[in-house]
């Protein structure tokens, strides 16, 4: 089985642009996973219009999840051959046009339709991050290029603060705060046309025309894709549903506003995007994969059964500390397919498909399941409660993993 061709001592080096183009192509994407994982923040609001049940409030929130996870597989494997930037560019315009008729939808069908759409138009570009990063960074680097992307979401994570406060402004106008992020992705997408850009060299092109066997046999010859899906599942799961239903919960058993909500998960996300980085740096100096996403898969579950206790704020800022800590894991294991050995370009777009069907997977199952239990037990908190002790799923796939992936130090 051939070394991927960054190994060998011909192949080109790495360039300080691949910042540039990670970071006008994540803050755009992010900056659209706002507005997805905020629509708990916006609850109230849109439910005093169409008066939805536990279980409809669910259906909303897994929406987009159908897509995601229908299509993720199959564009890793279909739009790994096509332009980059020019599917980069369509679907962000697609984004910023599903936002608007969100924000015009009348009837509540309309809305679910939609927002269902929305996650089309962001899951089709997600292969494409998977090869830009192959074609600007080394094997070496790409746990530290994922780690930028995990401080990127994280601080852009402070948009969970934007939604609340714009509608405290907009006096609770649900409609124009989707108005608004549609502006938003507009003037983003300028940015990524003029910053964003493909690195197209011999070597690359070698082993794009090497990919003599089908993409979707690495899903095959490596089980390690299979533990991390499992493991990510669980954790997707239990976030889209706290994504969703926690706001509400805190506004009706502890009176915090959702700005107070914004804020605990803007906290969260800024330590997160700042413990991806040193999580990144130690994993590349010592290795021991397994052992850190064991951990964060622990501290994971424990912390959103933490959520749902307590009303105090000091309680919550530590709490959400510590999960922004446990969601350092996710650079590690969208790092894992670029470095298996033999795996082609197409094999890595196809691999990551995979595991983001399984992120979708769990996002999807999540609130439904979430908005079920509550619609026949009328208990929220036991209901949030199920899903908050999914991420040991997380933990369990650390201890599947080939111990080469606690040594393996680059």
């Amino acid at each position: 089985m051939s070394a991927p061709y960054y190994s060998h001592p011909s192949a080109p080096k790495s360039s300080n642009y691949r910042f540039v183009v990670i970071t006008a192509w994540m803050v755009p994407h992010v900056f659209g996973f706002i507005l997805l994982e905020s629509l708990g923040l916006m609850l109230p609001s849109i439910n005093k219009e169409f008066h939805l049940s536990p279980t409809e409030e669910g259906i909303l929130g897994s929406a987009p999840r159908v897509g995601m996870m229908l299509l993720s597989l199959p564009a890793g494997w279909w739009l790994s051959t096509l332009n980059a930037k020019h599917i980069t560019t369509i679907t962000f315009v697609a984004s910023a046009l599903l936002i608007l008729l969100q924000g015009w939808s009348p009837f509540f069908l309309l809305l679910l339709l939609a927002r269902a759409l929305y996650g089309i138009s962001m899951v089709v570009r997600e292969p494409v991050r998977a090869m830009l990063v192959r074609q600007w960074t080394l094997p070496r680097e790409v746990v530290i290029v994922n780690s930028l992307s995990n401080m990127l979401w994280g601080i852009t994570a402070a948009g969970f603060l934007l939604v609340p406060l714009l509608l405290k402004a907009l006096d609770n106008d649900w409609r124009m705060t989707f108005y608004i992020f549609a502006v938003g992705t507009i003037g983003l997408t300028f940015i990524w046309q003029i910053l964003g850009k493909e690195r197209i060299s011999p070597q690359y092109l070698a082993e794009m025309r090497a990919q003599t066997r089908s993409p979707i046999s690495a899903l095959v010859r490596y089980k390690e894709l299979w533990f991390l899906a499992f493991g990510l599942l669980g954790n997707a799961a239990a976030w889209s549903a706290f994504a969703v239903f926690w706001p509400s919960l805190m506004l009706e058993q502890f009176g915090l506003s959702e700005i107070t909500s914004g804020a605990i998960i803007a906290i969260g996300g800024g330590v997160s995007a700042f413990a991806g980085i040193a999580v990144g740096l130690l994993t590349n100096k010592f290795g021991k994969k397994r052992v850190i996403l064991w951990w964060c898969g622990i501290g994971m579950a424990a912390t959103q059964a933490g959520f749902l206790w307590t009303g105090s704020f000091g309680l919550l800022v530590l709490i959400t500390a510590v999960n922004g800590v446990a969601w350092a894991y996710f650079p590690i294991t969208l790092s894992i397919p670029f470095q298996l050995p033999g795996i082609k370009p197409r094999e890595i777009a196809t691999a990551i498909g995979l595991l983001e069907t399984a992120v979708w997977t769990g996002a999807l199952i999540g609130p439904i399941l979430t908005g079920v239990i509550e619609e026949y037990t009328m208990d929220p908190r036991l209901a949030l409660m199920v899903t908050a002790l999914m991420p040991v799923s997380l933990s369990i796939s650390a201890m599947l993993l080939p111990r080469k992936w606690d040594e393996l130090t680059v």
